[in-house]
């Protein structure tokens, strides 16, 4: 009896010096909560690059993060319950996609110190989501898109010289696509191109331009819009259909059927906004962190060319990052 009492007592020993000298001891892991703001399915490949890039830094989804992902909001006006769902969790920060998604982040977090991070926004200055470039202020920070839309509207004319009246649908009220489409108006003027523009506020707006594009359309050209950017399986179909050159945004639109795109690919995009994430979590607010710029890319379909007919002459092919052939 008395060894098991000098036992237990040795037990009891050891443990007391276990936790009295903390570097004996293995620190708990923290667990942070992201919440994950998206307002179309276009943001999905954005989100997956994010995960990626968080991987390579050790945070993995049930070792250290959580993410409280709800899919797509589909509309604006649904991205408002959706946050407010999300900070009832008390996340630790959140991370937004698109220009819309990001003003109504902006919005619900204003006074409540918590951290936020934005990929892609097209305009973030102007579309008042941050003070400056460099020094961003508040609880936000984030990746923007380069300045291009005005360089992807000659590289159309460079691929398609016969085109002089181009049809762009917008959503009205949308910062990032008015922001495109002013660009896109200097950039035709410049080119002696004649813009055709359409407001489609819903869906169905959208839908029906579509059965019915106007005759003089010789190119479409997709602004950076979020609401537009996810039909674009129907847009695609419906420029095959009528043999006209579509201009998209960003490389997954090339690869789901638009003739070309000078812009950033998604999932780049979501790795590089890993780097800020990590920055945060370790404790750098956001507000020190300047916004970053994503690159631009040249992307052809080449598949899409041949199936409305147009040839792309070989000094044009090997100027572009991205050419998608014949299988």
């Amino acid at each position: 009896m008395r060894k098991v009492w000098i036992a237990l007592a040795l037990a009891l020993l050891l443990a007391g010096i276990y936790w009295l000298i903390p570097g004996l001891r293995t620190p708990a892991v923290k667990t942070y909560v992201i919440s994950v703001i998206q307002l179309t399915s276009v943001d999905s490949a954005t989100f997956a690059g994010l995960v990626e890039g968080l991987a390579e830094r050790d945070y993995k989804e049930g070792k250290n993060i959580v993410f409280l992902n709800d899919g797509p909001a589909g509309s604006i006006d649904k991205l408002a319950p959706m946050i407010a769902r999300h900070l009832a969790h008390k996340v630790d920060m959140i991370f937004v996609s698109s220009t819309p998604a990001a003003l109504a982040v902006k919005h619900a977090t204003e006074g409540k110190n918590i951290p936020v991070v934005f990929a892609p926004v097209n305009d973030p200055v102007g579309s008042g989501i941050v003070q400056s470039i460099q020094k961003p202020g508040g609880n936000i920070t984030g990746i923007r898109l380069p300045a291009g839309d005005d360089v992807r509207m000659q590289w159309l004319t460079k691929l398609a010289p016969h085109v002089k009246r181009v049809l762009v649908p917008y959503t009205p009220g949308d910062k990032s696509a008015l922001a495109s489409l002013d660009l896109a108006r200097q950039a035709a003027q410049t080119l002696g191109l004649a813009l055709i523009e359409r407001e489609v506020g819903n869906e169905a707006a959208l839908r029906q331009l579509l059965l019915s594009l106007p005759a003089e359309a010789e190119a479409i050209f997709l602004p950076r819009d979020s609401s537009v950017e996810s039909h674009i399986r129907e847009i695609v179909a419906a420029a095959e259909q009528r043999h006209l050159p579509l201009c998209a945004p960003s490389l997954s639109q090339v690869e789901a059927g638009a003739l070309l795109s000078y812009g950033f690919a998604h999932r780049e995009i979501g790795i590089q906004a890993a780097g800020l994430v990590d920055q945060v979590l370790r404790g750098t607010p956001p507000a020190d962190l300047p916004v970053e710029t994503a690159e631009s890319h040249l992307a052809i379909n080449l598949r899409t060319a041949q199936a409305i007919g147009l040839p792309i002459p070989d000094e044009i092919l090997f100027q572009a990052e991205k050419v998608i052939r014949q299988p």
